[in-house]
């Protein structure tokens, strides 16, 4: 049968799937207890002074707080008749709600004390704090600046900046953040890894790298940082390493669906096709709920490949998956793939005239499908019908991610014709969007057979 004549994704190049920083386990470090509680004093100097009765109040509810009775505590002030007016009260509740986990209250307490006093600097901090923890670090870095320009140079703040920044992608200034983070916080490991991604981000690897190997020697219990380490082994270009290890990140059940995928891809470049499909049968069983294209696209690398069979196999497997029909339903573009790659496989294992029909039907609802113009090509071109397999192959060169691939082929068939001014024009073509050393030697060849040919 045809032979698809692809030109293969370089997995290498891709990111696996390693969070840049999970901020979640912060929330319950010594580290961020302390600097957090340390804002119940209140800095008289720019903050608001306490009336004898808030100072009361407040007193009350330290004795509630020095008995571990929190909800009795924000009952105490919840209650009390001078909340409404009282921003140091108002800050005070909203901590202790944001320590409850209720951030929504929290924030409704910060921006209250901060209509009273403006400049209250660490309701502007903590009003921060409280929009990361609810995921928000857009609205989260005007909270966290104006709290250092009223002064806030803490190790949290910064911190907790430098991860806003690197959520936006502005990495060089999330590790000058980071690592004014670890001046007063220099056990806090979450800065650490914050500062090894800004460094992955920015490409000083052996230093990224370096921070990673001594985050899980310090705390091994951080298994997911296998990841992160094997994203930098990959930027090295160093895949089996990087797949070493991601391997112990699966064994320690630290990978999620998108990361074992990814692992599978990184096996089947280096063609361990079993291993390549335990991590993505592997990755269909993720109880949350699958993405559905990234399974589309391990599909289509197995028909890259000329896994025909595991391909075929894999697909009936993802399509009895639980939630498959409605997925398919919501994401048209991976039902596309599945349907195209059905047909592929059908051409290869079944009747080919069918499965050559499916795509030609396909192609009427997406003139642009690369994939299917280029073996709808090698199709053709294998049953001896050249000038069809030209002309797909002419329109897959209008594509822009089939450019290359198709002109170049589109040469080479030229070529073994004899018609080699149509065959250089179509490869320099190739050459000019993708310089090869490879291409740039056959071009020089077939130039020479052309000049040889002219003259006789």
């Amino acid at each position: 049968m045809f032979k698809l004549q692809l030109t293969l994704m370089l997995f290498c190049a891709c990111s696996i799937g390693a969070a840049p920083l999970p901020i979640d386990p912060i929330w319950s470090t010594e580290s961020f207890r302390k600097a957090f509680t340390a804002s119940y004093g209140i800095d008289s100097r720019i903050e608001p002074k306490l009336t004898p009765e808030e100072k009361e109040e407040l007193d009350l509810v330290a004795k509630k707080m020095s008995t571990g009775d929190r909800p009795g505590a924000i009952s105490l002030m919840t209650k009390s008749s001078l909340l409404e007016k009282s921003p140091a009260m108002l800050f005070n509740l909203g901590s202790l709600h944001f320590e409850e986990g209720e951030s929504a209250k929290a924030m409704n307490n910060f921006r209250k004390a901060l209509k009273i006093q403006p400049n209250f600097r660490d309701a502007h901090r903590n009003l921060a704090i409280a929009h990361v923890q609810a995921g928000d670090y857009i609205k989260a870095e005007p909270s966290l600046r104006r709290a250092m320009e009223l002064g806030s140079q803490d190790g949290l703040t910064m911190g907790l900046l430098g991860y806003c920044l690197s959520q936006s992608g502005r990495s060089h200034d999330a590790l000058q953040a980071y690592r004014m983070a670890k001046l007063t916080m220099p056990d806090e490991l979450q800065w650490q890894l914050g500062e090894a991604t800004a460094l992955m981000e920015l490409n000083e690897l052996e230093e990224a790298e370096s921070i990673y190997k001594y985050v899980l020697k310090v705390s091994p219990e951080r298994v997911g940082i296998w990841a992160n380490l094997a994203n930098v082994n990959l930027r090295q270009g160093n895949q089996i390493l990087a797949i070493s290890n991601m391997e112990v990140a699966r064994r320690l059940n630290a990978l999620d669906s998108s990361s074992l995928l990814s692992l599978g891809h990184l096996y089947l470049n280096e063609t361990l096709t079993e291993k390549a499909m335990d991590c993505y049968r592997q990755a269909l069983k993720d109880p949350i709920p699958f993405p559905l294209q990234q399974f589309a696209d391990a599909v289509d690398y197995l028909l890259q490949y000329q896994f025909w069979d595991q391909a075929r196999k894999f697909v009936l497997e993802i399509k009895a998956a639980a939630g498959y029909g409605e997925r398919a339903k919501e994401d048209s573009k991976a039902a596309h793939q599945f349907e195209r790659a059905e047909a592929m496989i059908e051409i290869e294992l079944g009747d080919s005239e069918v499965g050559v029909a499916r795509l030609e039907s396909m192609l009427k609802k997406d003139p642009l499908d690369g994939l299917i113009l280029v073996s709808l090509a090698e199709y053709f071109l294998e049953n001896k019908e050249t000038e069809k397999a030209l002309m797909f192959l002419e329109r897959a060169a209008s594509v822009d991610e089939f450019a290359v691939q198709a002109q170049r082929r589109r040469g080479e068939i030229l070529a073994l014709r004899g018609d080699y001014v149509a065959a250089l024009d179509a490869l320099k073509n190739a050459q000019e969007i993708e310089p090869h050393r490879a291409l740039e030697k056959y071009i020089e060849s077939i130039e020479r057979l052309s000049k040889l040919y002219d003259r006789q």
